[in-house]
């Protein structure tokens, strides 16, 4: 699943009168610029998205604006196009949802090590583009041996674990492109 949230950022406002090509560097500005409050709120968020397997993602408005501010900033300070700020708020939403997401899956009895592994053994191609549901549905079961583990809550969690990995990653080759 593509975490498709942070294409409702897209930024009309944020397409500068010239667009440079993105410094591959620059793509944690969005992230540096998010104040405390919405990376709480966002983080609030991400936990209970993954607390309520089967249901699409959602973040509150306090976030998508936050987000948008942000990545607006950026765009506008460093003259990125709209693909690239659209990138960078994408990568963003991954980058502070990731942590929140390694602790409710390590709760829930997985080694996140163990799957950010898996993740990385994939062919960069496959990396670097949004996950098939065959790939993902592949990183599952190879990540739940136990028996007892393998419930649809736990595949639906781990394929949200996976997503954030995945949206690292191809928000950063969008970003670079």
């Amino acid at each position: 699943m593509r975490l498709v949230f942070a294409a409702a950022i897209a930024l009309a406002t944020a397409t500068p009168a010239f667009a440079a090509p993105a410094d591959p560097t620059s793509i944690t500005c969005v992230g540096q610029k998010l104040d405390a409050a919405v990376k709480a709120q966002l983080a609030a968020d991400v936990e209970r998205n993954l607390g309520m397997p089967g249901q699409r993602p959602r973040y509150s408005p306090a976030v998508t604006r936050g987000l948008n501010d942000a990545t607006t900033a950026c765009a506008n300070e460093r003259g990125w196009s709209g693909a690239a700020a659209t990138a960078s708020g994408v990568y963003a939403l991954a980058e502070v949802g990731l942590p929140v997401a390694k602790r409710v899956v390590q709760a829930k009895g997985f080694d996140p090590a163990a799957l950010d592994q898996q993740f990385t053994a994939l062919p960069e191609e496959v990396r670097r583009a949004p996950l098939t549901p065959k790939a993902t549905q592949d990183l599952i079961r190879a990540a739940v041996t136990d028996e007892a583990q393998q419930t649809r809550a736990n595949a639906e969690l781990l394929a949200q674990y996976f997503a954030f990995l995945n949206t690292l990653e191809y928000a950063s080759a969008d970003f670079s492109r």
